[in-house]
């Protein structure tokens, strides 16, 4: 079939709409990659593994595999002009990557939005004239073990100064009371899950309220909106780098966060741990890159937009963890305990130990509002994108629903809204970390390993660095070909490998899950891991004629794969024509010279060959 007879018109594409400017554009993946996670986990992971000496793996994997990977997915979803699932139109057989990118996102876009909430609820907490978690409240406090660590700004309700082992031994502060006896009213285990939270369920109804209202209309809004989104955090950020620095014992807690434990690299895990800070923090292989580079103009730089985000995020999570060591550091001198203990993972970093930090600034009312602001303007942004690419990717394979976006939206969000109330009872947080884990960890190290090797190992580097030439005027180098080829792959399976090796039963804190519990979350990982050998195995039975017939033909692109807009169509098929080794499928050349031309056949080609090179030539 001719490809321009299925290629989308250009009303098609303007009608799928496009960033007003490339500022939004680059505004947007700012506030993708730079999320919550860069100001609560990036320190964490920094701390537990060797302060310093975690930024050489880091850096190391950022290079290998996280910008090669960002630049990739950036690169295929402009030059396509579409989302996650009709970009594998370029390797049929792949194309359950794209269904297990939709599907994570949409685990993740459920799950985060109710992090969300926590910010909204502490947001609100903290307009009173009094933050709460400042004092002991017999209202939700236990009084027999709750104390207070700073005298000042308290009602001397059990409070203590901290400096001597005896006053806090045993005992709890009032901010982790309050996080998890009032915020979260925490039960004992996921097993008791109790009623849904009120409180919570009106902030997370305004949260997802802010985010609809936001992508009502898809780039056009949420473009505009990220101008404020995307900045405002830096804002605040360095201001809280500014206060910080200047506090007393400040800067040993920078030196902390700095300091290298050099035997901590020969440690797998470091590196484990560096690589899952990476996926984290840049968000690739979730779709959202793809999805929001498919509204770019066709000739757009996008080799510069990812160099600029990415050390943009790097620099931010720096960044973010200075403020948070100086902080943290000021607090353990004021209180005279090792940093470590005023330091805890996840969740009990942004709502336990930051407002109690807060509590040592002047004015910590105006300073919280901002903070948890801060926070819910990152996730906001990362929320756009996360439900914006589920919106996108299906809309591009079922175009009739980009008529009804409103709708499509609000019965999206209405959803997620539902599923999300498990998560905000009184065993939602266990519920929460399940989700996080396996729907949104594990799986997109599969789904990444998997990206990877589907582009550069069947579309076929040639291919694919051929069609980055005829959108950006010149190849990518030896440094791209030689990470996207080798390094990304290799690296990324030997951590899946050892993650599944070294894998030890979830917990949260000291509760250990059922072992129902640790089968729901691998149910929730295979259902989106599931979808690529399942989608494969339906790609080769669509097609036509003997097994390997059906195999070769699911290898070699479709024939509507190049750029969305129809206008390029012929330019493109001279490129291919004038570039014939970057037409050759894989299997093709495996036992070639990369950049060797094929060895003309003994006898006379197959069908299957015929086939295969008619329609790679067609694509």
């Amino acid at each position: 079939m001719d490809a321009a007879i299925r290629r989308p018109s250009l009303a098609a594409v303007a009608e799928r709409g496009s960033w007003g400017s490339r500022w939004e554009f680059l505004l947007s993946c700012v506030g993708l990659s730079v999320g919550i996670g860069n100001v609560w986990r990036f320190p964490y992971l920094a701390y537990q593994n060797g302060g310093g000496a975690f930024l050489i793996p880091y850096l190391i994997m950022m290079a290998l595999a996280g910008k090669p990977m960002y630049f990739l997915e950036l690169a295929m979803g402009q030059f396509g002009g579409v989302g996650p699932l009709a970009m594998w139109n370029c390797c049929p057989i792949a194309k359950g990557v794209g269904c297990a990118m939709v599907t994570v996102s949409l685990v993740v876009c459920i799950y985060y939005n109710v992090i969300m909430s926590y910010t909204v609820y502490y947001m609100v907490a903290s307009f009173a004239s009094e933050v709460p978690w400042s004092k002991c409240d017999p209202a939700w406090a236990d009084m027999a073990t709750c104390y207070v660590r700073n005298t000042e700004g308290t009602n001397g309700t059990n409070t203590t100064t901290g400096r001597n082992p005896n006053e806090t031994a045993g005992k709890e502060t009032a901010s982790l009371q309050y996080w998890e006896r009032h915020v979260l009213h925490l039960s004992d285990g996921i097993e008791n899950m109790g009623p849904v939270k009120g409180d919570l369920a009106a902030c997370l109804l305004f949260s997802w309220c802010i985010v609809v209202m936001c992508l009502v209309k898809g780039i056009k809004t949420s473009g505009k909106v990220v101008y404020f989104a995307a900045t405002f955090p830096y804002v605040i950020l360095f201001t809280l780098l500014i206060t910080g620095l200047c506090q007393e014992g400040a800067w040993s807690g920078v030196a902390y966060f700095l300091m290298p434990t050099w035997n901590k690299l020969l440690d797998i895990q470091v590196w484990q741990a560096a690589a899952g800070q990476m996926f984290f923090s840049l968000s690739v292989s979730m779709g959202g890159l793809i999805m929001y580079s498919s509204y770019n103009d066709f000739r757009n730089n996008v080799y510069r937009d990812a160099l600029v985000v990415s050390v943009m995020d790097t620099l931010t999570s720096i960044i973010s963890g200075t403020v948070t060591f100086s902080i943290l550091g000021a607090m353990a001198h004021d209180l005279g305990v090792p940093i470590q203990e005023v330091v805890k993972e996840g969740p009990g970093l942004a709502f336990v130990a930051y407002p109690e930090a807060l509590l040592r600034l002047p004015f910590p009312q105006l300073w919280a509002v901002l903070f948890f602001l801060m926070l819910f303007v990152l996730g906001l942004d990362s929320e756009f994108a996360l439900l914006e690419n589920v919106l996108t990717s299906i809309s591009d394979e079922f175009t009739v629903l980009r008529t009804h976006k409103l709708m499509f939206c609000i019965g999206t969000a209405l959803f997620c809204y539902v599923v999300g109330l498990s998560c905000i009872t009184h065993g939602g947080n266990y519920v929460l970390t399940l989700m996080d884990v396996y729907g949104g960890g594990i799986a997109v190290l599969f789904i990444a390993i998997v990206e990877c090797c589907s582009l550069v190992w069947i579309y076929g580097l040639n291919r694919l660095c051929g069609d980055l030439e005829f959108m950006l005027g010149y190849k990518p180098g030896f440094y791209w070909r030689i990470t996207w080829g080798f390094f990304a792959p290799i690296i990324l399976s030997v951590i899946f490998i050892y993650s599944l090796v070294d894998y030890k039963p979830l917990k949260y804190e000291d509760y250990d899950y059922p072992d129902w519990a640790d089968a729901l979350g691998w149910m929730l990982a295979l259902a989106s891991m599931i979808q690529i050998p399942f989608w494969a195995v339906v790609q080769v039975a669509r097609q036509k004629g003997t097994l390997k017939e059906k195999l070769l033909q699911s290898l070699v692109p479709n024939d509507d794969w190049g750029p969305s807009d129809l206008s390029l169509t012929a330019e493109y098929r001279a490129h291919l024509k004038n570039n014939s080794p970057t037409t050759i499928p894989l299997h093709s050349v495996v036992h070639h010279n990369d950049n060797a031309p094929p060895t003309q056949p003994k006898e006379p080609p197959s069908e299957t060959a015929k086939l295969a090179d008619a329609q790679a030539c067609q694509a």
